[in-house]
C-alpha cells in the first residue's frame, strides 16, 4: 500500500515537473535575435541569425500589416565563417512588420514580429518607461502542484489511519 502511495505521488511529482523541464529546453540549431522589436521610425534594426553554415544564404521576407503603402521586401545574407548571418532593415511606415527567416531549402528559421512606433528617429525622442517582459513565470504552476501533492498525501494518511481504526483485532 505504501508503495501504491509512493508511485502515484512520484507520477504526481513527474506531471507538475514536466511542463518547466520543456521551459528549460533549448533546440539546437539557428538563433535569430532583433537589435530592437519596437523601433521608431527610420531607426535601423538588425537581426542576427547564429547556426547556420559557413557560406549558407539566408532570406529574409518583410511584411507589414496591413499591407497597404508597404508591400513585402525580401532581403539576403550569406553567413561568415562563424555561421552568422546579419540582416539590416530600416522600417518607413508605423505599424507591425513579420520578419521570416528562411534557408535556401525553403525551411523557415525564425518568425518575429516587430511593432514600428509612429515616432521619427530624427525627432530625437527617447523611449522610456519599463522594458517589455517576455516568457512565463511557473512559479505559481510548481507552488499549485506541491499543494495538489501535499493534499493527496494527506488524504491518503487520513485514509489509511481510518481503515486501520476499523480493522477488528
Amino acid at each position: 500500500m505504501i508503495r501504491r502511495a509512493l508511485l502515484v505521488a512520484a507520477a504526481a511529482v513527474a506531471v507538475i515537473l514536466a511542463p518547466s523541464a520543456a521551459m528549460a529546453y533549448t533546440a539546437p540549431g539557428f538563433n535569430c535575435t532583433l537589435s530592437d522589436s519596437t523601433p521608431n521610425l527610420g531607426t535601423p534594426v538588425t537581426m542576427t541569425c547564429t547556426g547556420a553554415a559557413p557560406g549558407e544564404v539566408l532570406t529574409l521576407t518583410v511584411t507589414r500589416t496591413p499591407a497597404a503603402n508597404f508591400g513585402t521586401k525580401v532581403l539576403t545574407a550569406t553567413a561568415n565563417a562563424s555561421g552568422v548571418a546579419t540582416f539590416t532593415v530600416t522600417f518607413s511606415p508605423a505599424g507591425t512588420y513579420s520578419l521570416v527567416v528562411k534557408r535556401a531549402s525553403g525551411a523557415v528559421i525564425s518568425t518575429q514580429t516587430v511593432k514600428v512606433l509612429g515616432v521619427s528617429a530624427a525627432a530625437g525622442v527617447v523611449a522610456g518607461g519599463q522594458l517589455s517582459r517576455t516568457g512565463f513565470d511557473g512559479m505559481p504552476l510548481a507552488v499549485g502542484g506541491g499543494a495538489l501533492v501535499l493534499v493527496g498525501a494527506g488524504v491518503v494518511v487520513v485514509a489509511r489511519r481510518r481503515k486501520s481504526a476499523h480493522v477488528p483485532a
